[in-house]
């Protein structure tokens, strides 16, 4: 896995997994300890999470997952959350992919998101 890199969870692991924790693709930042920390992305502007806005330049063409999703659905947001993923590799498929201004727009982010797991931030809510 490579930073910057976006990856959600394969359909036939999902059974595995807790749906809540694994319902959006995430973007791969580093690895902690034996598990993984990302960045959900969603297509979500409820104001209720304070999700930021991306542009559609952060993202590299030619994969599933880019900027929006639909016409209704037509932005894309990181929840302003820095989450702790504990999922196994080989469950994951590789979707897409941060540009250089994408990652550089995280980087200068990462600092404001709040380090927790989604288990623990849905509880909060």
């Amino acid at each position: 896995m490579i930073k910057g890199e976006i990856y959600k969870l394969k359909k036939a692991f999902r059974e595995n997994y807790s749906p809540e924790c694994y319902n959006h693709p995430f973007i791969y930042w580093e690895d902690k300890n034996a598990d993984y920390t990302g960045i959900m992305l969603t297509t979500s502007d409820n104001p209720i999470y304070k999700n930021i806005e991306l542009k559609a330049d952060y993202f590299k063409p030619g994969f599933r997952i880019g900027y929006g999703k639909s016409e209704t659905k037509s932005k894309s947001y990181v929840a302003p959350l820095y989450l702790l993923k504990d999922v196994k590799y080989e469950h994951l498929e590789k979707v897409g992919e941060l540009s250089n201004d994408g990652e550089i727009f995280i980087t200068n982010i990462i600092g404001q998101l709040k380090y927790t797991d989604w288990k623990t931030y849905m509880k909060l809510k």
